[in-house]
Formats: structure tokens, C-alpha cells, sequence
């Protein structure tokens, strides 16, 4: 008999191939469907809902972004200037203002020009300092331009009655404190003082622990900004109420001082503002006004941006510490004698002014 001998091979290669064809088959089954989990609708609505509320927030790519550093929120002009930038949003298609809290107006005013903001707020005697490049302002910004007023006010001195102090000399090593921290109020009260030749016992602190300060006798007395000379500021008023407290003015020669030394505006203040203010009171003070650089805004930006200012003074009397200033752009002319930027001139044309019924000295150079 014939004996063949069988190669394993040809075997091997069969099992293979079944294999592979028995995942073949395997592979190309229907898989069992996935039962899909539906949402619940109260998810899908607050889902729905969220995606909604993005959309109406998010700031459409063609309006610009502008940061507005305005002041603390202790301030009785926080809650205006925080109503101006949400008015100056609804009107404006080209401008989406970001208020931005502050220590005080000096404090805004060195952010704006460190560029850390586009729109700053300055008391009006600190921006010429700054455009002409005095002091720490050196070499100087030109470029500086104004938008709207806030406030022309006076800064009152309210003293302790137990304090002896009966004037300003009686000022002289008497703790006082010069206003809140970072505040116009502050700076220009040193200012003043430095004038008069007095050297007060200066005590830094923000306003709201000088008001404690104050009431419990740590310090002799302060001085706090009014919304306008005919107005009583309303921490004052408040103070007077639970502690012996009365408001001091300049003489007529100090006064006198003051305004040659070119550091401070003099207000009145009439007779009876305060309680136990028997006669009208001479008090130092300034003008607060938004500050920008001249290439910060486009002139329909600035425009759209001081048309708030001089056109809704009645939708912001609700959060205005004080009277309205109906006005307000004579008032403007008067405490802001330098160059405004030149989409506020072309809004003031469109209100119906004439280049000629303005001062020369507020028109800038490129309009």
C-alpha cells in the first residue's frame, strides 16, 4: 500500500479562513439599537433659557468696549454715574460703557492716564497739572480731552464741637483727615492747606472709617464733597444727628488766597445748608469732570457718550446726590475752560449752539 504523508499545512490554512469568515458574518449583524434617553423638558427649557439670556448679554462684535473708571461705592455719586453708563448703552449703538469702581476721582483720573481705562473722572484744576505736565505729570499729556461734568461742588469742612477748632488756622496740628483715600477731595485739601500755611495732624483713611472717626472722636474733623454749595451732603447731615457737629468756613482773605494760588474754586455755601450754620460759609471745592485722550474715542463715540450728559439730566435725577443741574452746559463752560473733545463740540452744534457761543479755549486743534 501505497503510504502518503499528509502536510498539516493546507489544514492550517483552512481553519483560518473559516475563522475569518465567521467574523465577517459576526461583523455584518444589525447591532441591537441604542434606546435614546430623552431629556426632561424642564431641562431642555432652562437650557433654552440660558442660551437665550448669553445671547441677549454678549456685546455685538461691532460695538467697542469702553472702560469708565468712576469712583467708590461709598460715594453718593456712585449710583449716577453707574445709571450714566447703563443710559449711555441703551442709546448707543457704537459704545458699550463698563463702569469701573475707584478709590475717588484722583484715583480714576491716574488710571485713564496710565491707560488702564479710556475714560477717566478728575477734578478740573489736577487735569491742567497733568496737560501742561506739572508735579508728578511730567513731561505732560496735551492729548487730554473732556466729556461731560458730574459735579461742581464744594468741599465742607464738618468739625467736632469739643474740637476748639473755630477756623481754618485753628487747623494747625488738629487731627484731620483731608478726604477719603484716592479722592480729588483729598489732594486738593493739601493743596489748600499748603497755601494757608496750616499743618494739620493728617489722618489717611477712606471716608467710611473717617465717618466712624469723626462720630467717635478719634479724629477732630474732615472734609466731604457736596453734590452742590445749595445742598446738604447727606453724611453730614447724617453725622448731626447723633453727634455735636458743625460745618467751618474760609475767610474772605484766605479765599482770596486760594483762587490766586489757582488750587481750588470757592463756593458759598448759604446760610442754614447745615444745622447751626447761622451764615453763608465760603468753601473751597472743584469741578469733577470725565477726561479722555483725544484718540481713546472716535468723535461719535464721544458724542453718544455725552449726549446722556446733556440731553437725559431728568432720567438721572433719581440717583443725583443733589439737584439736577439743568444747566449744565453753561455750568461746563464755566468749569471746564480747556479743550473737550471734538465729538462733544459737534454735539453741542447739533444742539443748536454756534462755534461763536462758545469759549474760544474749549475747541481743540483737530476740529
Amino acid at each position: 500500500m501505497l503510504n502518503v504523508k499528509r502536510s498539516k499545512v493546507p489544514l492550517l490554512l483552512l481553519a483560518l479562513i473559516l475563522v475569518v469568515g465567521l467574523i465577517s458574518v459576526a461583523g455584518c449583524e444589525d447591532p441591537e439599537p441604542v434606546e435614546e434617553v430623552e431629556e426632561p423638558e424642564e431641562a431642555v427649557e432652562e437650557e433654552e433659557e440660558v442660551e437665550e439670556e448669553e445671547e441677549e448679554e454678549a456685546v455685538p462684535a461691532d460695538v467697542k468696549d469702553v472702560s469708565w473708571s468712576i469712583t467708590s461705592s461709598a460715594s453718593g455719586w456712585y449710583a449716577w454715574k453707574a445709571t450714566y453708563a447703563s443710559l449711555v448703552n441703551e442709546h448707543s449703538d457704537l459704545i458699550n460703557v463698563t463702569a469701573v469702581e475707584a478709590g475717588g476721582a484722583q484715583e480714576a483720573f491716574e488710571m485713564m492716564l496710565e491707560d488702564m481705562i479710556l475714560i477717566g473722572n478728575s477734578n478740573s484744576l489736577e487735569r491742567d497739572k497733568a496737560a501742561e505736565g506739572e508735579d508728578i505729570y511730567a513731561p505732560g499729556h496735551p492729548d487730554l480731552r473732556a466729556l461731560v461734568l458730574g459735579a461742581s461742588a464744594p468741599n465742607n469742612l464738618a468739625v467736632r464741637a469739643d474740637s476748639g477748632i473755630e477756623s481754618f488756622s485753628d487747623l494747625e496740628g488738629k487731627k484731620i483727615n483731608p478726604g477719603g483715600m484716592g479722592t480729588a477731595t483729598e489732594q486738593i485739601t493739601q493743596d489748600v492747606l499748603e497755601v494757608l500755611g496750616i499743618e494739620p495732624d493728617y489722618q489717611f483713611m477712606g471716608m467710611d472709617d473717617a465717618i466712624d472717626a469723626l462720630r467717635d472722636g478719634h479724629i477732630d474733623g474732615f472734609f466731604k464733597t457736596a453734590a452742590t454749595p445749595d445742598a446738604p451732603d447727606a453724611v453730614i447731615q447724617e453725622l448731626q444727628m447723633t453727634a455735636d457737629i458743625r460745618t467751618i468756613g474760609l475767610t474772605e482773605e484766605e479765599a482770596d488766597m486760594i483762587r490766586d494760588a489757582n488750587v481750588a474754586f470757592i463756593y458759598e455755601v448759604p446760610a442754614n445748608t447745615y444745622e447751626n450754620q447761622d451764615e453763608d460759609l465760603l468753601a473751597k471745592g472743584t469741578a469733577y469732570v470725565s477726561q479722555t485722550k483725544k484718540d481713546n474715542l472716535t468723535r461719535e463715540e464721544a458724542y453718544d457718550f455725552a449726549l446722556v450728559g446733556f440731553t437725559m439730566q431728568e432720567k438721572l435725577e433719581d440717583t443725583t446726590p443733589g439737584p439736577i443741574m439743568e444747566d449744565i452746559i453753561d455750568v461746563q463752560f464755566a468749569a471746564a475752560p480747556y479743550y473737550w473733545h471734538a465729538g462733544v463740540i459737534d454735539l453741542l452744534l447739533d444742539l443748536g449752539y454756534e462755534l461763536d457761543d462758545m469759549p474760544e479755549e474749549i475747541i481743540p486743534p483737530e476740529f
